[in-house]
């Protein structure tokens, strides 16, 4: 099945006048290291333009300071204080330019023996879990995977030709193997639940075949599912909007020279069309 607007608009999270911060869920990011500090922005910036209550950022000392001239609403943890304060929050966004230094290597491995509340993995977090002998059964069900092809091929062991060719039934076999969700990225990125359910975005734009929009689609699920939506609703509509936001992107641009970052203030304005039940042209 294709994702359609009127599926993404009944799963919409609500919005009630009398919120507060902690109505829309906290999150926490670990994300960025010394060569990606960017990963670590755009991650976070996308969980609160999708509508996160409050972001903490867990990353290196220098990835602090470039963040928090960028993105003043965001709050910090240091690494080290992670284990002791993961039942804090609700949704854990672990890996997007995290890398795979030891240090790294260390803290997902002790992540995988705590209780965690949902969790969305991208990027550096899927490459260390690949290392790891039966990691999809320390980690529970409530868990999104956002690999692109490469990531996947790590995580499975098959090319990216026998990904590629038979994506949909690949990501099924996986994703009831693992019994998580499994979001493949590309064009027309393909969702799957562990009990088989595939959803296919509509989308395919080369605007978003482009650095840091992995980190963003990961922020944006993650924010989705601060709010309250089931870990696959929250993948689905999370990549509806952020396919949406790139074609509004592609309006502007052509094809080519869009820098990920631009999808974030594009981000609210989308949801706010869907709302609205319209597709007005951002200008």
């Amino acid at each position: 099945m294709v994702l359609t607007k009127e599926w993404v608009v009944k799963r919409l999270p609500k919005r009630p006048k009398n919120a507060h911060k902690g109505t829309f869920g906290k999150v926490l990011v670990i994300a960025g290291s010394e060569h990606y500090p960017g990963a670590a922005y755009l991650s976070s910036s996308a969980c609160y333009r999708i509508g996160a209550g409050l972001v903490v950022l867990a990353t290196e000392s220098s990835v602090k300071i470039i963040v928090a001239r960028q993105l003043p609403e965001v709050t910090f943890l240091s690494l080290g204080e992670v284990i002791g304060k993961i039942d804090k929050y609700d949704v854990l966004l672990l890996g997007p330019g995290l890398g795979q230094k030891e240090k790294a290597v260390d803290l997902v491995s002790r992540l995988l023996t705590k209780e965690l509340p949902k969790v969305v993995i991208d990027g550096d977090g899927l490459n260390i879990l690949s290392k790891i002998g039966g990691w999809w059964d320390k980690l529970d069900k409530e868990v999104v995977l956002t690999p692109h092809p490469g990531e996947m091929t790590r995580l499975t062991g098959k090319s990216v030709d026998e990904i590629q060719t038979d994506r949909v039934n690949v990501v099924q076999y996986f994703a009831k193997k693992w019994k998580k969700i499994v979001v493949l990225k590309g064009a027309n990125t393909i969702i799957v639940s562990p009990a088989g359910q595939v959803l296919i975005s509509p989308f395919a734009n080369p605007v978003l075949a482009t650095a840091g929009t992995g980190d963003i689609l990961a922020g944006v699920i993650a924010g989705l599912l601060a709010q309250g939506l089931n870990a696959f609703d929250a993948a689905c509509v999370g990549v509806y909007i952020h396919g949406l936001a790139g074609d509004r992107i592609r309006e502007r641009t052509g094809d080519a020279g869009a820098l990920a970052s631009e999808l974030l203030p594009i981000l609210p304005q989308v949801i706010k069309d869907l709302v609205n039940k319209t597709e007005h042209r951002i200008s």
